[in-house]
């Protein structure tokens, strides 16, 4: 137990009860009261209990439950000497594992260590400094370790760690790194499990998802087996640069400006680097390969080689001058069309094995600017990124000229776009995904009609160097000296270390096998391995996570006209807001928005609509960091796009605010007159703000009134048709004010602490409060909405045991409506209230931890906070 207390109970099930009778024999505590954060039990009997527990000093507590130095016969308790304290980090100890065998104890802290220590195998001798002695401390957790676990695989000892950080580490005896690897897919590590026969390792997270990954290729050896040196032969010659020429034959450059290729062939022969006899030496900037054609350029120089994968044999298309400085880069765009580039910026679009002039441009005045990518959107128009970070959007007219039709700049900043794909094409519409050497992916959208560039939408990935994309699902990059795979439906899928970014290398992605060519110190490297971790008998991939990988604080409905399935817009502590569409009781994924740099608190939806149908959604969502973030949803698609952002600290003298508050909600209303949007948000310094934002101007945002309610607001709700506003706040008061915010309306005190959960319902004719605080209450207040009286107040403090954090009201159909409420708290009970005649039942129980609030769809309960549970309402 927390403060260094055991508890010993004796079960005993007579007669096949289904519930057997539990005895206390006795509360053990020890003499030291400090919180404790994990306990590891050793004993083969109560008299011989070893009790080794890690406290929230960084500390290592020994004691035993036996020779108490103070009792109580009558109450059952008995106070125990500690025996043994040992400081082991500067931080919380969270995990606590053991081998005697071995003489190994492993503890895990937030001061994100491990520390091995050496444990005498005999733990009855005297407890002293001699029994446990400090190894070493091993760092390759980014954030708090939670956990670790001491495997046995074959005749090793292995030491296997997980943190918040989301990445396992396998450590050997001696505190040596094997092998890192994220997992849980960005959310924190809770527990891990070994199975040493099979060698797979299970691990839990924040998410509730249990993963499962072979590490048994990891334990055989120190280094991977996969690895493949392919030797030159020649002692001063060596490969610059290599490629994939198809799934079985590589090509390179040396520094001496020879070309070789190697066939990979499944026999016991060493494969050989045979030297291309009909290349042109000469010194190369670009090699590039599509459809077994090797493009290589230099000095105004293109060549074009052709490759018979069937005799091996190689033909020359082309060899020719082009441009007048150094081509710096070749792009193709189909089989028969290329577009290559100098380092003046001149570009040539280039058709057929003859290399004839289909047009040219120069895209910039500035030496050392550069095509970096480029993709074809139609037959005359195509996009290329350049090196100074600019977009652009190029027509070819009938004329030999290309026109430059539009520039979206800095859309990574400074630095060129490396992968540009089509992502779907309409008669309207285009849609890429843009990557570049940094984490965030961006969709840009092309308007094939007025030719129009917009972003609409960027995601976060744990790369921090992105270089190429394989498939729409998969992403290969780099971070720090680790080549990574990573899959959007099954996170980290390949680590690979070779040596970082700057590594010539490439890829070859062939029935979910993926070969790895790079150089690193003039050897060229082969690496092949399975993707998605197959192995007999276990799940062979990890299922895409689905939500959120932090708590879940908000979800909003997206209700169609069509018969459609509603979408859900959810957002929470991992910065994203996911939008999802609803199939029975699960979803599926649509799009998500990677607006917020900090937590998001709270969004609302408004719609926008036609004369019969809404066209698109508005998403108005507040979080840290004095965040306002607006976004469009548009249901046909779906497609999610960004508007605007805007820090809301601006005081009624027009000045800023020290300090950026965390904004706890946002409501909005829109005048009917002229369209103009009022945004309510509320900040967690106390502050009310009402300000104006326009559709047409999104960068705007002007301060209306503002006023102060001297607490921190949790909830804020507009009802538009009663002029009225409601606010809770974290000392149980609900204030009303007018729409204004010039008049206050009235002031309750509903609970004596926070109002953690707020509903409300108009029945027609009265406003329906139901409010839920830390003192474990439920209040039910009746409003008239024509005086804001109150008509009657009911209070229930005997349904839950903790604070209550979710509520829901719905209102029965039929000719006796009735007012139906549904409840849950931290001690994760579900209650359904009946309001009019004041009688409630339990109806079942939650598995989520930190349960944020309850929707009811379709004869659903989605109760949702570190995690979604659904659970049909059929009898309930």
């Amino acid at each position: 137990m927390a403060h260094s207390s055991l508890l010993r109970l004796q079960y005993d099930n007579m007669n096949n009860m289904k519930f057997g009778k539990c005895t206390v024999l006795e509360l053990a505590r020890c003499t030291d009261y400090s919180m404790l954060y994990n306990t590891a039990l050793y004993g083969s009997s109560y008299n011989k209990l070893i009790i080794i527990s890690g406290n929230s000093f960084g500390e290592i507590l020994i004691w035993q439950p036996h020779t108490p130095v103070n009792f109580n016969n009558s109450a059952r308790s008995n106070i125990y000497p500690l025996l043994l304290r040992l400081k082991a980090h500067n931080g919380v100890v969270f995990s606590i594992d053991f081998n005697l065998t071995a003489q190994l104890l492993v503890t895990t802290s937030d001061d994100r260590s491990l520390k091995l220590w050496k444990l005498n195998s005999n733990l009855e001798m005297k407890f002293d400094s001699s029994l446990i002695k400090p190894l070493c401390s091993c760092y390759g957790h980014t954030a708090r370790v939670l956990c670790a676990i001491i495997a046995k695989y074959g005749d090793r000892i292995f030491i296997i760690s997980g943190g918040e950080d989301s990445y396992i580490c396998v450590w050997s005896q001696t505190g040596e790194m094997i092998f890192k690897r994220r997992e849980q897919f960005g959310a924190s590590i809770w527990r891990l499990a070994f199975d040493h026969v099979s060698a797979k390792l299970y691990s839990t997270g924040s998410t509730g998802n249990i993963l499962t990954y072979n590490l048994k290729n990891i334990l055989v050896s120190k280094k991977n087996y996969s690895i493949q040196q392919m030797h030159m032969g020649s002692s001063n010659e060596f490969l610059i640069k290599v490629k994939y020429l198809n799934y079985s034959t590589i090509i390179a450059l040396s520094n001496k400006n020879n070309m070789y290729y190697m066939r990979l062939v499944n026999s016991q022969k060493t494969p050989i680097w045979e030297s291309v006899s009909i290349f042109p030496a000469y010194k190369c900037t670009v090699l590039t390969v599509s459809d077994n054609i090797v493009a290589t350029c230099g000095y105004q120089r293109v060549t074009l080689l052709s490759y018979h994968v069937d005799t091996g044999c190689f033909k020359q298309l082309y060899d020719g001058i082009k441009l007048e400085g150094l081509i710096q880069s070749f792009h193709f765009l189909t089989k028969q069309l290329y577009l290559i580039s100098d380092e003046y910026g001149n570009c040539l679009l280039l058709k057929g094995c003859n290399m004839d002039v289909e047009g040219s441009i120069n895209i910039s005045n500035c030496r050392n600017t550069w095509i970096t990518a480029a993709v074809l959107v139609k037959s005359n128009c195509f996009i290329i990124s350049c090196r100074n970070g600019n977009i652009m959007l190029v027509t070819r007219e009938k004329s030999s000229h290309l026109q430059l039709k539009k520039i979206l700049k800095g859309l990574h900043g400074k630095i060129g776009s490396i992968v540009l794909k089509l992502l779907k094409i309409d008669d309207k519409y285009a849609y890429i995904l843009s990557a570049a050497h940094e984490s965030t992916l961006r969709v840009i959208c092309l308007n094939l009609t007025d030719y129009r560039l917009t972003v609409l939408q960027r995601q976060s990935v744990p790369l921090a160097w992105i270089e190429a994309m394989p498939t729409l699902d998969v992403l290969i990059g780099f971070n720090d000296n680790h080549l990574v795979a990573w899959s959007h439906k099954n996170g980290v899928i390949l680590q690979l270390q070779c040596g970082g970014g700057h590594r010539c290398w490439d890829y070859q992605l062939n029935n979910e096998v993926l070969d790895i060519i790079y150089i690193k110190q003039k050897r060229v490297f082969h690496h092949r391995e399975q993707l998605y971790n197959e192995a007999p008998g276990c799940l062979s991939r990890a299922f895409r996570n689905k939500w959120h990988i932090r708590s879940c604080n908000i979800i909003q409905i997206v209700e169609q006209n069509n018969n459609s399935q509603p979408y859900l817009v959810s957002a929470g502590d991992d910065n994203i807001i996911k939008i999802s569409q609803l199939n029975g009781k699960s979803f599926n994924p649509c799009a998500e928005l990677h607006t917020h740099i900090s937590t998001v608190r709270h969004l609302v939806l408004h719609p926008i609509k036609s004369e019969t149908d809404v066209i698109y959604w508005l998403i108005f969502s507040v979080g840290g960091r004095a965040q306002l973030c607006i976004n469009k949803f548009e249901p046909n698609g779906p497609v999610a796009s960004e508007l605007c952002s805007h820090t809301v600290r601006i005081n009624s003298d027009g000045n800023n605010a020290l300090l950026d508050a965390r904004l706890m909600a946002v409501n909005v209303l829109q005048s009917a007159t002229d369209g103009t949007f009022f945004l309510y948000v509320a900040s967690a310094d106390g502050k009310i703000r009402l300000l104006q934002w326009q559709l047409e101007k999104p960068s705007q945002l002007v301060l209306d009134y503002i006023i102060d309610i001297k607490r921190c607001p949790l909830q804020m709700q507009a009802l538009n048709n009663h002029n009225l506003l409601l606010i809770t706040t974290t000392n149980g008061i609900l204030y009303g004010f007018e729409n204004s915010l010039r008049f206050k309306r009235f002031e309750i005190q509903l609970h004596a602490t926070s109002i953690s959960a707020f509903e409300t319902l108009y029945d027609g004719l009265h406003l329906h409060i139901l409010s839920g605080g830390d003192d474990e209450t439920i209040k039910h207040t009746i409003i008239k909405t024509t005086d804001m009286t109150i008509l009657q107040s009911v209070k229930f403090s005997e349904i839950h045991n903790a604070q209550i954090t979710a509520l829901n009201l719905h209102l029965s159909q039929g000719a006796c409506q009735t007012i139906y409420a549904y409840t849950c708290s931290m001690d994760k009970q579900i209650y359904k209230l009946n309001l009019k005649t004041l009688q409630y039942n339990r109806i079942g129980f939650t598995c989520l931890s930190d349960v944020k609030g309850i929707l009811n769809i379709n004869q659903c309960l989605f109760i949702y906070g570190c995690g979604l549970q659904v659970i049909a309402l059929d009898n309930k």
